[in-house]
């Protein structure tokens, strides 16, 4: 019999077939790949690939807890890596999951299906400093925002709840990786952050608007938490170059914070 070549990647055993799948997924729109003996739905084959390798090969979100049955809240769930993620690392973990993009929306409540995640309670809201109706856009990929458009797009109302309001009682881990209302949401958290063992939080720097990297970590350290930083998108010659992604951002840092 021939034996089955396999690549290994952080703490996953890849198949050599399943490497190539992911490969082919790069130029893929509304597709499916065959994931953990399931079909996992995406709306955008480049978004998949990306976010897989951060969820499932670097494990960004991997995290220790001594509760069985851990609290997590998912602030931008898209199309449902990150909570099929957490439901393998803890099975019995009860997962808050937000996500108001309705162009990955679909993919996420069929991932929830097919997966049989009933763990997950979805909300399919943003999260904000209150409850009301905001704009919202979308570039119908990686990801949407709140207020701030996309070139030749249209806004959608939809309704965002107060994060704060969920954050009343013990939290093992909370994700927020909300496209750039990650300062406003955080500050409007910050007396009831004391009840959240563990943050991610993958910050996003508008070239539109004043830096709050400082603030959002002094927020972080005034409520007990050391922060550890990792780049996820930055310029390679700062001085010089100009990029930026998904229209408004120069930098991205993933801040991952814990109390010790």
């Amino acid at each position: 019999m021939k034996k089955k070549v396999k690549y290994y990647i952080k703490d996953l055993f890849v198949p050599k077939s399943f490497k190539r799948l992911l490969n082919e997924t790069i130029d893929k729109e509304q597709s499916s790949i065959k994931l953990f003996d399931n079909e996992f739905q995406y709306h955008l084959g480049i978004a998949f690939y990306h976010t897989y390798n951060e969820i499932f090969s670097d494990e960004i979100y991997k995290f220790n807890s001594l509760n069985i049955n851990p609290i997590i809240i998912d602030c931008g769930a898209n199309m449902g890596l990150s909570v099929l993620y957490f439901s393998r690392l803890f099975p019995n973990a009860k997962i808050l999951a937000f996500e108001p993009d309705e162009s990955v929306l679909p993919f996420l409540e069929k991932n929830i299906f097919n997966y049989n995640l009933n763990n997950v309670k979805l909300y399919k809201n943003a999260v904000w400093i209150e409850e009301k109706e905001l704009k919202f856009y979308t570039d119908n990929g990686m990801g949407g925002r709140l207020g701030h458009e996309y070139k030749e797009q249209d806004y959608k109302l939809i309704k965002a709840l107060r994060l704060k309001d969920f954050l009343n009682k013990k939290i093992d881990f909370l994700k927020i990786d909300i496209e750039g209302a990650e300062f406003e949401v955080l500050k409007d958290c910050q007396d009831s952050l004391k009840n959240v063992d563990k943050i991610f939080v993958e910050y996003h720097s508008d070239i539109n608007e004043h830096q709050h990297l400082d603030d959002v970590l002094k927020i972080l350290k005034n409520t007990g938490f050391r922060y550890h930083l990792k780049e996820s998108f930055s310029r390679k010659s700062p001085f010089i170059n100009s990029q930026i992604v998904c229209e408004r951002f120069d930098l991205a840092i993933n801040i991952f914070a814990y109390r010790v």
